[in-house]
């Protein structure tokens, strides 16, 4: 039965989200709502799982046909991809899943879409991607979907910087981007923060002063809320700040319309 026939026949969608934590995950709500929008009932619960427990869930949810996916936070988006039977080119390339559904066969698969939700979030502040400037730094697994996305979009001046210089270099390659060694060069017109700075209190910002005064966009995907030293900056600055959770805001329908759809890929363009 195709989604289309199971959400025709009256069937609830169940979804779960997991983390570790899960207590300041904004996606449940929105994902629900835009869902309904769509004429798919769903409930999307929030499951707190720990990294040493995430194989035993995984089988428990492939035992459990109710389940027809989840969404995926921290730990999770890495350890998750080789317990799923397949995953997206995105989510192949970025090395990590946010999302995950079952399949006609009732086998799970992953994608992962953090990457248009940020292009998304900077669309709808104004950006221009394709003529800007653009500095991304941080090539985990965030990083590399925002990149994916970014060259998808058109992006023609893109430069990545990450401390695992064997990784930047293999990325700039990939992409046919500008890989620099300082996240302090510049101007550009778009910064960009996919690292984990700002996670902890009194994490420095990756980008100096002086650059954020000359961007007319800065992103930091882990500013929810904006408590960041890169945030305090931009607010010093004038700088507009696009926020993680603008980012969830960008993907919530990407991610509900490859939900109930049928196919593994995922548009990111």
């Amino acid at each position: 039965m195709t989604s289309a026939e199971r959400d025709t026949a009256g069937k609830w969608r169940r979804y779960i989200m997991i983390g570790a934590p899960v207590t300041t995950v904004r996606t449940p709500p929105l994902l629900e709502a835009y869902l309904a929008e769509k004429g798919v009932a769903a409930t999307v619960e929030t499951r707190h799982v720990e990294p040493d427990a995430l194989r035993d869930f995984i089988r428990d949810v492939y035992a459990d046909a109710r389940i027809d996916g989840l969404m995926v936070t921290m730990p999770h988006k890495k350890p998750l991809l080789p317990l799923l039977f397949a995953v997206s080119d995105v989510a192949d390339r970025a090395g990590g899943v946010n999302a995950v559904k079952r399949n006609a066969e009732g086998l799970l698969v992953g994608a992962h879409f953090d990457g248009i939700g940020l292009t998304r979030a900077l669309q709808t502040a104004g950006a221009d991607l394709g003529a800007a400037r653009i500095l991304l730094c941080g090539l985990g697994g965030a990083g590399l979907a925002i990149a994916q996305a970014l060259a998808a979009r058109g992006c023609k001046r893109l430069a990545v910087f990450d401390t695992d210089t064997a990784l930047r270099d293999r990325i700039a390659e990939a992409l046919a981007v500008e890989a620099i060694a300082s996240p302090e060069t510049g101007p550009h017109d778009i910064l960009i923060n996919a690292t984990p700075l700002g996670m902890a209190s009194g994490d420095p910002s990756p980008f100096p002063q002086a650059l954020v005064e000359k961007a007319r966009f800065v992103a930091d995907i882990v500013a929810d809320p904006p408590k960041t030293q890169l945030a305090a900056l931009a607010a010093e600055t004038g700088t507009p700040l696009i926020t993680g959770r603008d980012m969830v805001h960008g993907q919530v329908g990407p991610i509900g319309d490859w939900l109930v759809s049928d196919d593994l890929q995922q548009d990111i363009d």
